[in-house]
């Protein structure tokens, strides 16, 4: 099974994600497991769609019913099925701990919210040649720390924060061997095979060569997937690789 995510972040307007959902009736997503994260306060729109919704947070606090927080109870009640959680982006803004990870993954999985948890190293830890103690501290915090039975509601998206909203030229043969890094991991340490995405300025330009990764187990895109007619062309490459 190959997955596409697609992380709307906090884009569109009500009106425009009418439209939006009108746009995606077009897609054929039946060979892949279609995973769409708008924001909360659109997830109702989706409510009864044919794919996956996935939320882009969940709150530290399940049980306090804090003003302006949103329950796991409640995600679920609209047939929210994941949940992204150690984005770079909350860990930079928003500065999330290694802590608040472990424990809004674990809230998850009790409540039987699969996970899509991210890594990457920064530029600076790519320049210093430490990626790869990195992601394996990343991905040792987490895997170590839950029971491998709840490993099969894992997914792992390795997005390199340096290529996460921006148009660089990505390193192919540099991410193959990054993804090849991570699964070698987790199945000598845990003899698991939990899937793997890459996201980081994936787009209809460089999707074939993406496809060439053959260890890969599918994509989480950001910008791209604001415009559905992309999302077409990225789903027709990634059913034929």
């Amino acid at each position: 099974m190959k997955y596409l995510i697609c992380n709307l972040k906090a884009n569109k307007t009500y009106d425009e994600m009418l439209d939006y959902k009108e746009a995606l009736k077009n897609l054929n997503y039946s060979q892949v497991e279609f995973i769409l994260a708008p924001s909360n306060i659109y997830l109702s729109l989706f409510k009864n769609t044919n794919f996956k919704l996935c939320t882009q947070d969940i709150t530290l606090n399940e049980d306090l019913n804090l003003t302006g927080d949103i329950t796991i109870k409640q995600l679920k009640s609209l047939n929210v099925s994941y949940t992204i959680i150690g984005h770079y982006e909350r860990r930079k803004f928003y500065h999330e701990t290694t802590y608040d990870i472990l424990t809004k993954i674990k809230l998850a999985l009790h409540n039987n919210l699969k996970v899509i948890y991210c890594i990457g190293e920064t530029k600076e830890e790519l320049e210093r040649h430490v990626e790869y103690q990195v992601l394996e501290k990343e991905l040792a915090r987490v895997l170590n720390n839950i029971p491998t039975s709840s490993f099969k509601n894992l997914i792992i998206a390795y997005e390199p924060s340096y290529l996460i909203g921006t148009n660089d030229t990505c390193n192919i043969v540099k991410i193959k061997e990054t993804i090849n890094f991570i699964k070698k991991l987790i199945f000598d340490y845990y003899e698991e095979d939990i899937p793997v995405v890459y996201g980081g300025n994936i787009n209809i330009n460089n999707i074939k060569a993406f496809t060439t990764i053959s260890t890969l187990d599918g994509y989480i895109i950001g910008s791209s997937s604001l415009n559905p007619t992309n999302i077409g062309i990225i789903l027709d490459n990634l059913t034929k690789c």
